[in-house]
């Protein structure tokens, strides 16, 4: 019975535990965007018996000589999640940065620099999509001018270079916070050269997210309840028909049960006599349980004895530890226990 009741309570707790929900926390993403920036370019080339067509692609090597303007078209998008409403706001400038540096090791050391602005627009505003586009056309007199007025002035030929940038940012207002993402996009330009080419960087690509953690509960499938809920009953089920048709022990079984444990557990210390020839003591001790007779047999270091009845059972019995004048005597069931004349303890 006792394994059942563990079995059920083992059950009960997988039970237990397919109904208690798993706790965890989770990421959520609350808002979620995109940011594109980019451009595309084309080299216009002045009247010619070389070239029919007025402009070259990307990628090619372009003369100086006939050089006419760069045209480039630049591009930014900013496009936030279709399920939340978001109002964009985007500001952007298009510039060419000129500087002279000198490289010290990997360092660039900065000698001079000079912007010049060519557009700039601000405060747009736009509903969950920004699109901006904006073409550009320059050569490049103006700044290699520049740079050749610095050096006569400095008396010094120092690197130089020219960035065509565009830059700017976009900031997003949702019901669940603001979201800014600035961006810089640099095309650099090929000066002082008779042939040339441009390198054009790729796109700028950029994604980002608005977030809050969420305890998630999950909970297991119902159908796993059968299995322990079937152990329970059936437990159960064995419970009762142990309880209804087991018979308890008579009072004569619980003797020959406690006389077996005693064995079990002192067998060494105990001697069966074939029979017993009769003495006669002064004192006959009675002792109320079999530890007191394990320390007295110790102390004295004589074994216990008993007579065996037909049964096997020790007759009246009784177990004893003879002594000169003294006889210990223990019994199994208190209702045996004889009534002496004389004094016992």
């Amino acid at each position: 019975m006792c394994a059942a009741i563990i079995v059920i309570c083992l059950s009960a707790f997988a039970v237990f535990k397919i109904l208690s929900p798993e706790i965890k926390e989770e990421q959520v993403t609350l808002y979620s965007y995109s940011m594109t920036v980019g451009g595309d370019y084309k080299v216009y080339l002045k009247a010619n018996e070389i070239y029919n067509e007025m402009y070259m692609g990307e990628k090619m090597i372009y003369p100086k000589s006939i050089f006419d303007k760069l045209s480039v078209n630049f591009s930014a998008k900013f496009s936030g999640s279709s399920g939340t409403v978001s109002d964009i706001k985007a500001d952007y400038s298009i510039e060419v940065l000129v500087r002279g540096f000198q490289m010290k090791g990997e360092e660039k050391r900065i000698l001079y620099e000079k912007t010049f602005p060519l557009f700039e627009q601000a405060g747009m505003k736009y509903r969950n999509i920004a699109t901006i586009s904006r073409e550009i056309s320059l050569d490049f007199t103006q700044y290699e001018s520049y740079i050749n007025n610095v050096k006569s002035i400095i008396s010094a030929d120092p690197n130089s270079e020219a960035l065509l940038m565009f830059s700017g940012n976009f900031k997003a207002e949702t019901e669940f916070g603001e979201k800014e993402e600035q961006f810089t996009y640099a095309i650099a330009l090929p000066l002082f050269e008779s042939l040339f080419t441009i390198d054009k960087p790729a796109a700028v690509e950029k994604t980002g997210s608005i977030t809050e953690m969420e305890v998630i509960k999950t909970y297991a499938e119902k159908i796993l309840l059968i299995i322990p809920g079937s152990v329970i009953f059936i437990m159960l089920l064995l419970i009762v028909y142990m309880m209804i048709y087991t018979i308890p022990p008579t009072d004569e079984e619980k003797l020959v049960l406690r006389f077996k444990s005693i064995m079990r557990k002192h067998g060494s210390r105990v001697v069966r006599l074939s029979r017993f020839l009769g003495s006669s003591w002064e004192t006959i001790l009675v002792i109320k349980d079999i530890e007191g007779m394990i320390k007295i047999s110790d102390e004295c270091n004589i074994p216990i004895f008993y007579i065996p009845d037909e049964k096997g059972m020790p007759e009246e019995y009784s177990m004893f530890i003879p002594g000169k004048d003294i006889c210990y005597t223990y019994y199994i069931t208190e209702s045996k226990i004889p009534i002496f004349r004389r004094s016992t303890t």
